[in-house]
C-alpha cells in the first residue's frame, strides 16, 4: 500500500539513506556517530515522503521561508533534498508528492515556492521556471590589490554574536527578490546554522567589516577551495548595506594574494565584476541559470507586485496552472499609487500565460517582450503591451539560501 505522508523522527534515517545513495555520499551508518540527528538539521515534517509498507521510496524537503518580494515579506517554500531510491524511479513518486504538497501551501497562504534543479524541464513539469541567474566569475587576486578600505574585519566563530550579521542581511535583502529572512526561523536557529562551522577543521571563514565609525556594513564567508593545486578563496556568502560595504569586504582579498591564487564568486548579476578592476581581461565570468521559482497564490502576488509609480492604469490576464487549480483563470488588476486591486473577470485577456511564463514575469526576472523571444511556448499578447511593459519590469534577483 503506498502512503505520501509527513515524515517523523523515527524516519529521519531513512530519508538520510536515501540522500547518501542519491547524491554520491559515504555514510556509514553503522557508526553510532552517523546515527544520531544533527539539532541544526530541518525539523522531521519539513520533509514529505512516499512509503511502500513503511519503507520510504522518496522524499523531498518543503522549507518554510520568508521571502523579499518588490519590498514586501511574502511566504516561500524551498523545496531541496528531492531524491528516488533508484529500484523506485519511474514511478511518478516526486510527482505524487509535488501534487499534494502545491495545493496545500496555496491554502497556507505561500506566496512563492523556490527550488535548485538538477534538470530544469523535470522541475517544468511542477510550474516552476528558470528566476534567478548567478554570474560565476574568477580573478586573480593580485588584480584586486586597489581595492583597500580603511575599517576592520572580525573573524566570526561559532558561538559568537550573530546580530551584527543579521543587521548586514536585512539590509541588503531589503530590495531583492527572493532575498531569504533568516530571522524567521525560532531560536536563531538560521544564523546558527550559518556560523556553525570551525574554519580549522573546515577552511571555511566569516569575517565582519566594520568601518572607520564602527558600523558594520557587510560580511564575507569564503572557504579554501583547491583547484588544479591551486588555493582559490571561494566565496560562500557576501552581503553588504551600500556600496562602501561591498568594496569593505572585498578589500580582504588583497591582503589574502600570498595565500590564494585566484578569486571566486557565484555572484549575482545585479554587480557587475567589471568594476572590480581596472583591467578586466582577466577576468572570467559565466552566466549559471540556476535557481527556479513558482507562483504558488497568483492573486496575492498580483496585488503585492510593484507598480509605475505615480501612475495608474489597469490589465487583464489569464492564467493556466495545472498543478494548483484555484490559479487558473482571468485576472483583472487595477493599479493606482494608492495600491493594486485583483478581482476575477470574464473579459478579453490582455495577455495569457501558463503559470512557468507568469513566475517570471511577476519576479521581474524578463519583461514580456523578452519572454515573447523565448522558445518555451506559454505566453500570448493580445492587447495593451505598452501597460505590460510599464508593470512588468525586470528587477533585482538573488535567492539567498541553498535549499
Amino acid at each position: 500500500m503506498t502512503e505520501i505522508r509527513r515524515l517523523t523522527t523515527e524516519d529521519l534515517l531513512q530519508f538520510y539513506r536515501i540522500h547518501a545513495i542519491v547524491y554520491n555520499q559515504r555514510r556509514d551508518f553503522s557508526k553510532e556517530e552517523n546515527r544520531k540527528i544533527d539539532p541544526l538539521d530541518h525539523p522531521a515534517d519539513w520533509a514529505c515522503g512516499v512509503f511502500e509498507s513503511g519503507k520510504l521510496l522518496a522524499g523531498m524537503y518543503e522549507i518554510d521561508f520568508l521571502m523579499r518580494f518588490d519590498g514586501h515579506s511574502v511566504k516561500m517554500t524551498g523545496i531541496g533534498g528531492v531524491g528516488t531510491l533508484p529500484e523506485a524511479r519511474k514511478g511518478g513518486h516526486i510527482r505524487r508528492i509535488f501534487e499534494k504538497l502545491l495545493p496545500e501551501a496555496y491554502e497556507k497562504g505561500v506566496v512563492f515556492s523556490n527550488l535548485t534543479p538538477f534538470s530544469h524541464d523535470f522541475y517544468r513539469k511542477f510550474g516552476y521556471e528558470i528566476a534567478c541567474n548567478r554570474n560565476k566569475i574568477k580573478i586573480n587576486t593580485g588584480d584586486l590589490s586597489e581595492i583597500k578600505s580603511k575599517g576592520e574585519f572580525i573573524h566570526i566563530l561559532p558561538g559568537n554574536d550573530t546580530s551584527p550579521l543579521a543587521e548586514v542581511h536585512s539590509a541588503y535583502i531589503a530590495n531583492i527578490n527572493h532575498g531569504i529572512h533568516r530571522d524567521y526561523w525560532q531560536e536563531n536557529r538560521a544564523w546558527k546554522r550559518f556560523t556553525k562551522d570551525d574554519p580549522c577543521a573546515t577552511g571555511t571563514y566569516l569575517y565582519l567589516w566594520k568601518d572607520e565609525t564602527g558600523k558594520a556594513r557587510s560580511y564575507i564567508k569564503y572557504q579554501d577551495e583547491v583547484e588544479d593545486g591551486d588555493h582559490n578563496m571561494s566565496v560562500v556568502e557576501l552581503a553588504f548595506i551600500d556600496k562602501k560595504g561591498l568594496y569593505g569586504a572585498l578589500s580582504i582579498v588583497s591582503g589574502l594574494s600570498a595565500q590564494f591564487e585566484n578569486f571566486k564568486w557565484l555572484m549575482p548579476t545585479f554587480i557587475d565584476p567589471f568594476d572590480f578592476t581596472g583591467d578586466a581581461w582577466s577576468i572570467e565570468q559565466e552566466i549559471r541559470p540556476r535557481d527556479m521559482t513558482r507562483v504558488v497564490n497568483v492573486k496575492a502576488a498580483l496585488e503585492l507586485m510593484r507598480r509605475p509609480c505615480n501612475s495608474e492604469g489597469k490589465y487583464i490576464i489569464e492564467i493556466k496552472d495545472e498543478n494548483i487549480s484555484a490559479n487558473s483563470g482571468k485576472y483583472l488588476v487595477e493599479f493606482s499609487p494608492q495600491g493594486s486591486k485583483v478581482s476575477s473577470t470574464s473579459k478579453n485577456a490582455d495577455m495569457s500565460c501558463d503559470i512557468r511564463v507568469l513566475s517570471q514575469l511577476i519576479v521581474g526576472y524578463r519583461t514580456p517582450e523578452s519572454a515573447m523571444l523565448s522558445r518555451q511556448e506559454g505566453l500570448e499578447v493580445h492587447d495593451n503591451l505598452e501597460t505590460l511593459n510599464r508593470v512588468f519590469t525586470q528587477r533585482p534577483q538573488h535567492v539567498t539560501e541553498y535549499f
